[in-house]
């Protein structure tokens, strides 16, 4: 039994006395699985759990150090603590930061540097986990470009641990706490912040993903190897040749099977976790010797600046090499990344920490961390206000259409060239290019009820209107005067929280347009809903209507139970919502009730419900309605594009071909069909909107002077305003008079 601890204790020197080269070969790993990840090798679609991996080995070695300290010294230096993150960190991150921004302002468009210097001040100042969060970025996958510095998120966690750590055992060394007791303590903190983690998951996800509450317990957990490794060492070797395998498929098979659509951290976290535990309290198995190969101790060593290095690489690269093999260019990037590592390594990294000066006088490297931050913080400023602008405008200042203002006084004055509107109604049958989607469609739907009727001059107006989407989807150089289409809705910063987020129930009493009018129309639906309140904003203060915006993040408006996006979870905040909103119009009926749908919704719900039960879904969601309103519209979704259309039209202006969308991929060949069916089946108002924003061909990013989409599903705000005269006229000839 001596001989074996002995050995095994030779092979497990604590970090001050020794180097564990499993362990550099472990954080080889780590970065490795982390890189194919963002390389999106599907066989790698949970690569993501590297990043605990590499917390489960921050938290050992920093708690072993101060066992160590105490044990020499029977204090805990924190100075001399801080003066070592500091030279470790700081040198290769602030290098990295502005490698990433002097190339982003000579490869981005204006629209990108800003974004990136914004996140890069985050990442200067370790707070990109709250920055993201803030955002309500999904990291695991956006509708947006990904931030070029969102991976350090997890260097903002550490930084943060590290912030609390040696206080916590400065103060455990003071009142001379065994290692035992310290260990008792862990065990408490772990099973507090677990508990945590799996409750938050379910409640906020993307908190519990990029939080450090959430996440202490993958730290504890290492810091409680270090407390009872003289136990762990007494282990039989036969168990420790056991475990330190299962330690290894711990990690690797979450690699394998966990995706983008797995709920985390929660308790799945605790297999990579649980694994690198085993690991590193196997010393001298198999297992161990195989992480000390030279090529996984070689990666392990430069793990850090390739970590720092890869993921920004990868971005520019893919947004300058935007027509290339995603993956060779990315791979390349990668490789470019790892060489970079090496050199930050040997020239920055290392000649630092090695200086004696902060040996001798460990205060000196507290301040250079703190000159470090202050001259990042003062060069990004510098950047930012010097930055290129881009010669687009957030509105631009020729957003009129040439559509004539409508109104029912007039209609019989020049817009429908009849002396009366019925009687061009009852003349007119329905159109089917533009106002059912028949053309572009293949559908079996013979003479609906619901769809628009629209007269000859209507059809005029609507042809001219596609033409402009015709000249759009032939711009191939973005025009000087074209606007990037307004600011987003009041609704997301008006300060009354009236587009409800993921977590509300309830939406606020937020009146809009006329508050004082006897008539009222409800604005119903997700974010898509929301993109259309500037428009029907505009209708209520000039046409005299009180609006009611009800709109709520992700809330599908189907009748049907389903789970958060992204998640395995129930979204009951949509469902009660929804209910909330039924309840208060129940007890004050309204006159128009206009209801968005988008595209994603028929989508994503057919992994759960089929088409039928949808579509049934949607039924019952416009007939609830009816009984509470005199008239209900169902808005059509849009497109969903390839592409973030602000940010794809600044970086390739001149190219904007890659940034349309293709009919054929954007628009799904049965999705309006469904749409009109169960107006239909509802017998209300259908309003289709793939021909406001698409040809037969393209779903052009440009029309007229104004880009089409902000992202790539939301219209933007000019692009509805344009639109103004043409859904005035269009719901008129619904027999929906909003004058």
């Amino acid at each position: 039994m001596h001989t074996r601890t002995t050995r095994r204790s030779e092979l497990w020197p604590d970090p001050g006395d020794g180097f564990r080269t499993d362990i550099e070969g472990l954080r080889g790993i780590s970065v490795l699985v982390v890189v194919l990840f963002h390389l999106e090798i599907s066989l790698f679609s949970g690569g993501f759990v590297g990043v605990d991996v590499f917390f489960v080995i921050s938290g050992y070695l920093l708690t072993s150090l101060f066992f160590k300290e105490i044990e020499r010294e029977k204090f805990v230096n924190v100075f001399a603590f801080f003066s070592r993150r500091v030279r470790r960190l700081l040198p290769a991150s602030v290098l990295t930061v502005f490698g990433t921004v002097l190339i982003g302002w000579l490869v981005l468009s204006p629209f990108a540097l800003e974004e990136l210097i914004k996140d890069a001040f985050a990442a200067s100042t370790y707070s990109m986990n709250f920055r993201l969060v803030h955002q309500a970025t999904d990291y695991l996958g956006s509708q947006s470009s990904p931030s070029i510095f969102q991976h350090y998120w997890s260097l903002a966690v550490e930084e943060q641990f590290y912030l609390i750590w040696p206080f916590v055992f400065a103060g455990l060394a003071k009142f001379k706490i065994s290692r035992e007791q310290i260990g008792i303590l862990m065990g408490i903190l772990i099973t507090i912040s677990f508990g945590f983690s799996v409750i938050q998951t379910e409640q906020n996800e993307i908190w519990a993903f990029f939080m450090l509450p959430t996440r202490a317990w993958e730290m504890a957990l290492g810091a409680l190897i270090a407390c009872y490794k003289d136990q762990i060492l007494l282990l039989n070797e036969k168990l420790i040749e056991i475990l330190s395998f299962i330690g290894l498929a711990s990690i690797l098979i979450p690699c394998v099977l966990y995706d983008d659509f797995t709920l985390y951290p929660s308790w799945r976290a605790a297999f990579p976790v649980i694994g690198t535990a085993l690991i590193i309290s196997c010393a001298g198995s198999t297992i161990s010797k195989i992480l000390s190969f030279k090529v996984f101790t070689s990666i392990g060593k430069y793990s850090y600046g390739w970590y720092l290095w890869h993921w920004p690489l990868i971005c520019l690269a893919k947004r300058y090499y935007y027509q290339q093999n995603d993956l060779l260019v990315s791979s390349i990037a990668s490789v470019v990344a790892f060489f970079m590592a090496v050199i930050s390594y040997k020239v920055i990294e290392k000649p630092i920490r090695e200086l004696k000066v902060f040996s001798t006088r460990p205060q000196k490297g507290v301040v250079l961390g703190i000159f470090l931050t202050g001259l990042s913080v003062l060069v990004l400023l510098v950047a930012f206000y010097t930055r290129p602008i881009s010669t687009i405008q957030l509105s631009s200042s020729q957003n009129e259409t040439s559509i004539p203002e409508v109104s029912s006084s007039d209609s019989s004055e020049g817009i429908f060239e009849s002396s009366t509107a019925s009687e061009d109604l009852a003349n007119s049958t329905p159109v089917p290019d533009i106002m059912s989607g028949d053309s572009q469609d293949d559908q079996e739907i013979e003479n609906p009820t619901n769809v628009t009727p629209v007269p000859d001059i209507m059809n005029e107006y609507l042809q001219e209107h596609q033409q402009r989407l015709a000249d759009g989807a032939q711009l191939q150089v973005l025009p000087d005067y074209v606007g990037l289409g307004g600011a987003d809705p009041k609704v997301y910063s008006d300060g009354q929280g009236c587009h409800v987020g993921v977590a509300g129930r309830t939406s606020p009493l937020c009146d809009y347009g006329d508050t004082s009018a006897n008539r009222t129309m409800v604005l119903f639906g997700d974010s898509h809903a929301a993109s259309w309140f500037p428009l029907f904003d505009q209708f209520s203060r000039e046409k005299g209507w009180r609006l009611l915006s009800r709109t709520k993040s992700s809330c599908f408006v189907e009748d049907l139970r389903f789970p958060l996006y992204g998640t395995d979870l129930e979204y009951a905040e949509c469902f009660d919502w929804k209910n909330s909103v039924a309840n208060e119009l129940q007890e004050n009926p309204v006159d128009l009730v206009i209801v968005v749908t988008k595209r994603k919704d028929v989508e994503i719900l057919r992994d759960q419900f089929s088409v039928e039960e949808w579509q049934s879904g949607l039924v019952s969601t416009l007939n609830s309605f009816r009984s509470v309103s005199s008239d209900v519209v169902l808005v059509g979704a849009t497109p969903l594009l390839n592409n973030h259309a602000r940010e794809c039209i600044t970086s390739y202006p001149n190219n904007l071909d890659f940034c349309h969308g293709k009919f054929e991929d954007v628009v799904p060949s049965d999705y309006q069909a469904l749409e009109i069916q169960s107006a239909d089946d509802a017998q209300v108002k259908y309003l289709p909107t793939i021909d406001l924003v698409c040809t037969d061909v393209l779903c052009p990013v440009v029309v007229g002077s104004n880009v089409v989409y902000r992202d790539r599903q939301h219209l933007t705000k000019d692009f509805v305003l344009e639109l103004k005269n043409l859904i005035s006229i269009t719901l008129l000839n619904a027999g929906i008079n909003l004058d």
